[in-house]
């Protein structure tokens, strides 16, 4: 009878963690970001990137159901460098997006992939020569959130399409809180 009393009360306790949320949310995450690719007859040099950085992004979003939500915010994907003999380049990304999320709540653990657009811009360095890029492309990505209350610990993973990329990825974990 004790340990049913105590499978009920704990039960209990943990159904407001259990619900599947609705609503708004804020947060912030830190990770790395991931870049390859190859920049090819600048001033007769061939660059290779296959470098990773510090980067950081500011969240907002809205779960308008048990399963769909909208989520947008902003991203700095890093500065990478190569050198190569004198030349030294050096690439700089940040944006905005905004995507659709999909939802799977499996108790205070939610599940979430999302997929939408990237408004980017990328500065570049060629040995004191700048140049701007700027554009909008397709992103997505998968995550998980541990809820404890309001507050969430969030980890994912997110891929952006941008042509002059092979590869730019982030690896992000942070907090989130419902409002």
């Amino acid at each position: 009878m004790k340990s049913l009393c105590t499978v009920f009360l704990f039960a209990l306790l943990t159904l407001p963690l259990m619900a599947e949320p609705q609503g708004l949310y804020l947060g912030g995450s830190v990770g790395q970001s991931f870049v390859k690719t190859e920049v090819s007859d600048i001033q007769d040099v061939d660059l290779k990137l296959d470098e990773n950085d510090f980067a950081f992004k500011f969240l907002a979003g809205v779960r308008m159901n048990a399963i769909l939500g909208f989520e947008g915010g902003y991203k700095h994907l890093g500065n990478v460098r190569d050198k190569v003999g004198d030349y030294t380049f050096e690439s700089r990304t940040s944006g905005y997006d905004l995507c659709a999320v999909g939802n799977f709540y499996l108790g205070i653990v939610d599940l979430f992939a999302k997929a939408g657009a990237f408004w980017w811009d990328q500065q570049n360095k060629l040995d004191g020569l700048e140049e701007s890029e700027s554009g909008t492309s397709f992103m997505w990505g998968l995550g998980a959130t541990l809820r404890l209350g309001t507050l969430g610990v969030r980890a994912e993973w997110e891929r952006f399409e941008l042509e002059s990329y092979d590869r730019l990825s982030l690896l992000s974990v942070g907090l989130v809180y419902g409002l």
